[in-house]
């Protein structure tokens, strides 16, 4: 992941409330099991192996929301162009910027498994998180950082919650930012 891009994970808002009956402010994100995971992942599997342990990146939040995935990666297409590698994987690169976006679909099931994007904080236009928060309030979606705190879809809690990240220090403070790195 480049540093100046901020990863935003979208999660659907009534599977949040249904488990804790609100939107709390933040999930939990097991940062240690995940480094142990990683750790441990034999890259000779063809499949990674499903995490033993639950937070908010493991729980299927979508697992009970019925969506039509075909009309979704439509709507997604209208906003950023399908990437070469995959027809779950959207990307955008150039001089300028380098937005992606993706959506792990278990076709078996009928359920998406992860969906995220990324967006570049060199992007004055704002064009394509203007259109992400567009799609997620069009669908009563919620937005989650790398480090589980939620917003709703909207440019003011979208920028409360990225003036906390390591990628915001980057673009502003590209010293301190180094300097933290071996913290």
């Amino acid at each position: 992941m480049a540093t100046y891009q901020f990863l935003a994970f979208i999660l659907p808002k009534k599977a949040i409330e249904n488990k804790f009956g609100k939107i709390p402010k933040q999930l939990i994100i097991k940062a240690h099991e995940w480094e142990k995971y990683w750790d441990n992942w034999d890259l000779n599997l063809n499949e990674p192996p499903e995490p033993n342990f639950e937070d908010a990146i493991t729980i299927n939040w979508w697992k009970e929301i019925e969506i039509d995935i075909v009309y979704l990666k439509n709507e997604i297409d209208k906003i950023i162009p399908r990437s070469s590698w995959s027809n779950e994987s959207w990307k955008i690169e150039n001089k300028e910027v380098d937005h992606d976006l993706s959506i792990d679909y278990n076709e078996k099931e009928n359920f998406i498994e992860d969906f995220r994007f990324r967006t570049d904080l060199r992007d004055s236009t704002l064009s394509f998180l203007k259109s992400m928060l567009e799609l997620c309030n069009r669908h009563d979606w919620i937005l989650m950082d790398g480090n589980g705190y939620l917003c709703n879809p909207n440019i003011i809690e979208f920028t409360t919650l990225l003036k906390k990240s390591k990628a915001h220090l980057y673009i502003t403070n590209p010293s301190l930012f180094f300097d933290t790195i071996n913290q």
